[in-house]
């Protein structure tokens, strides 16, 4: 499990460099003197990139072998990381968020489909958890620890010392990780083709209605904690922190449940928990102890499910996961796009209070797709068990 950790560790760089953005998004408008309405773009770009790119870029390498691709993705990461130290104007770093969304794409699917082989079939689900762990430790650690950074020398740094640690994870994977056999290439018609498959939209739109609902909710989550339950900006970090803990072991237990109760239950598990905590939000708001308990429920059932899901998409699809994987990233960013968009009609229309029942609505869809995928499954319903 060592390789896996050191994936886990590439992801845990990556995410922070996607997500640290949120945080420094007022430096970067006043010092490269454009609205934070406009700095904002640079996460729609990402999103754009990352969900446009990474199916087309995991089919151009599909005959690269597996570990210089995990190099080459990282030291594009790097030059990315720099242009944006480096960045003159706000143009040249929209590029370099271009140069690192494609860089991570690539690398998540490459990363889940290397972790797979890197243990035995019963271990698949824990090591995909893991790499999750990776990335929602970023949320915890990197995005927080990058913000202080930020209010102390300037957002450039941070992406300075991002830069600092892809290099020690090139040394790992150039020093550590063996040769793993790269999988046939997917052409963009075939990736196409693979849309007529009941079983595969339904299981994207598994993720879809999932991310959807969880990204409509905590897009605007500080304004509904201060709002609703009264927080000030401390309580509002420590809860947000507090709460990614649980992500963190969610991503884990996502992982270990697909290993040992199957992939349906986990995932049923996981969906029903996220609803149930989502439609509770709004009441739980009544008083701080019982919005915690209830956010500290969401976060880990929310985590719980990406492991869960790409094992369960992988099995869809095994002679070509790069395919699953790739559209499932895809799918992923676009769900978080129209979630945070929906959001923002929501409050617009009613108000944060409605966030958490129209989350848990899409959440019951998320669930609905999920049973009807399951149905269609083969007569030995391989989703069910091992």
């Amino acid at each position: 499990m060592g390789l896996v950790y050191l994936l886990a560790f590439g992801g845990f760089v990556m995410g922070t460099a996607e997500m640290v953005v949120m945080g420094i998004l007022g430096m970067i408008s006043e010092d490269l003197n454009v609205s934070v309405g406009t700095a904002g773009q640079l996460v729609t770009l990402y999103a754009i990139v990352f969900a446009v790119g990474t199916p087309i870029l995991v089919s151009l390498t599909g005959k690269m072998k597996r570990k210089r691709l995990l190099i080459l993705t990282f030291i594009l990461f790097v030059v990315g990381n720099l242009i944006a130290f480096f960045s003159p104007n706000f143009t040249v770093l929209m590029l370099s968020r271009m140069i690192l969304a494609a860089s991570q794409g690539v690398f998540t699917v490459v990363a889940l489909m290397a972790s797979s082989s890197l243990v035995e079939p019963e271990k698949q689900g824990s090591a995909m958890g893991i790499i999750y762990m990776g990335f929602s430790t970023a949320l915890v650690a990197g995005t927080p620890l990058g913000t202080i950074i930020g209010e102390f020398w300037g957002w450039r740094p941070v992406f300075m010392l991002i830069a600092a640690l892809s290099l020690l994870t090139i040394v790992g994977i150039a020093a550590w990780m063996p040769e793993i056999k790269e999988q046939k290439p997917v052409a963009i018609r075939d990736q196409l083709l693979a849309l007529r498959d009941r079983r595969m939209v339904s299981g994207l739109a598994i993720t879809f209605f999932w991310i959807a609902g969880y990204q409509l909710m905590f897009t605007y989550i500080a304004p509904f904690l201060q709002t609703a339950v009264g927080m000030d900006t401390t309580q509002i970090s420590t809860a947000l922190f507090v709460c990614g803990l649980f992500a963190v072991v969610g991503s884990r237990l996502g992982g270990y449940g697909a290993d040992k109760w199957g992939i349906g239950k986990a995932l049923l598990v996981s969906l029903l928990l996220h609803a149930a905590s989502l439609a509770l939000l709004p009441l739980a708001a009544a008083t701080m102890a019982s919005a915690l308990i209830i956010l500290a429920v969401w976060f880990g059932a929310a985590w719980m499910t990406t492991p869960v899901q790409q094992y369960y998409l992988i099995s869809l699809s095994r002679e070509s996961s790069g395919l699953a994987l790739g559209l499932n990233s895809s799918i992923l960013q676009l769900g978080m796009a129209v979630g945070a968009g929906l959001g923002g009609w929501v409050v617009n229309q009613t108000s944060l209070m409605q966030l958490g029942w129209v989350g848990a609505i899409s959440l019951l869809l998320s669930l609905t797709a999920a049973l009807y995928s399951f149905s269609l499954k083969s007569k030995r319903k391989p989703g069910f068990g091992h």
